[in-house]
């Protein structure tokens, strides 16, 4: 019994020691496949990207500068939070001073049916009112202040274009409502032409304008681990997603931008643009490995650092 009781033992022991083993492998093997499919950006995570790749090799003059992109115009800082607001005029305005090729807004569509630029759901955060943008009339969401400083008040989509559109001036419209498809499109049939629109969205509301003939770019969006850890273990989804779609762009936030990845889509005739960054390094680093487009919170302070880097670039867009 004392004997059995012994091999019971080291039997127990050797199956420890066996899954210890297992558990300490796959955990490496998962960590090698994070570090392999995500990119740590040198703004946010500045020592893991020191580990991933070489400052030095970034720092090089491009033969091309990559095309810049004002998000939401530009970010102003909220005078309440810590929330960077932008689709305001001013913000729209600091964009366009700054140099940036294409202008992103979001749509959104109130009560009454006036197509809005505002990026939430909900007027709570980021102005002196409350209550859903889709549930408020124009008159109750233009009567609160957006909370920058100067205040400033939502505007119309006729309004952004009667005040800031001008000549070659290109713009890319972020749809964050479901159902505005007819309203939307013939309201840029009358407005701007083809070659100076793009239309971004996630899947689900792209869907609705994919036989529209406009270019469109494919959000994707990891505002929860169950996208992140999707977007890490089958990046080929995207991709996927954007040939559905037929989209001509690729928009990813800045950890999901690998090598391999990009290399992909590009391979597909898919351009990818990043967002989530406006480090100098970054950029630099990711236009070596082909990203063409960065959607960037800062045009004012970014843009001049790549003066000096290649030619003006001249985006077509294909249809």
């Amino acid at each position: 019994m004392r004997c059995r009781s012994k091999t019971n033992k080291h039997q127990w022991k050797r199956r420890l020691i066996w899954a210890a083993s297992f558990l300490i492998l796959a955990s490496g093997l998962l960590a090698l496949l994070v570090f392999r499919r995500v990119y740590f950006s040198n703004q946010d995570y500045p020592r893991l990207a020191r580990l991933q790749w070489n400052h030095s090799a970034a720092s090089a003059p491009l033969p091309d500068r990559p095309l810049f992109i004002g998000h939401r115009g530009a970010a102003m800082a909220s005078t309440t939070n810590d929330l960077l607001i932008g689709n305001t005029g001013s913000a729209i305005q600091l964009a366009i001073d700054a140099g940036a090729e294409w202008i992103e807004i979001d749509i959104r569509r109130s009560s009454d049916g006036h197509l809005v630029v505002f990026h939430d759901e909900t007027i709570d955060l980021k102005t002196t009112g409350v209550g859903k943008v889709a549930a408020l009339t124009l008159d109750q969401l233009q009567a609160v202040e957006v909370l920058t400083d100067p205040a400033e008040r939502i505007l119309t989509l006729n309004e952004v274009f009667k005040t800031y559109h001008a000549g070659d001036r290109k713009w890319i419209l972020d749809i964050k409502a479901r159902g505005i498809r007819d309203q939307l499109l013939e309201w840029i049939e009358h407005k701007i032409p083809k070659d100076q629109i793009i239309l971004f969205g996630r899947f689900d509301i792209l869907q609705e304008y994919a036989s529209s003939d406009y270019a469109m770019g494919y959000t994707a969006i990891s505002q929860h681990s169950t996208d992140r850890l999707k977007m890490i273990l089958a990046p080929s989804s995207l991709i996927q997603r954007c040939e559905l779609l037929d989209c001509d762009y690729l928009v990813l936030p800045v950890g999901h931008a690998s090598r391999s990845l990009v290399a992909s889509a590009t391979e597909r005739h898919i351009e990818v643009w990043v967002y989530g960054t406006d480090d100098e390094s970054d950029i630099r680093h990711l236009t070596g490995s082909g990203v063409r487009g960065f959607i960037i919170d800062r045009p004012q302070s970014t843009i001049p650092l790549f003066a000096s880097d290649g030619v003006e670039p001249t985006p077509d867009v294909d249809h």
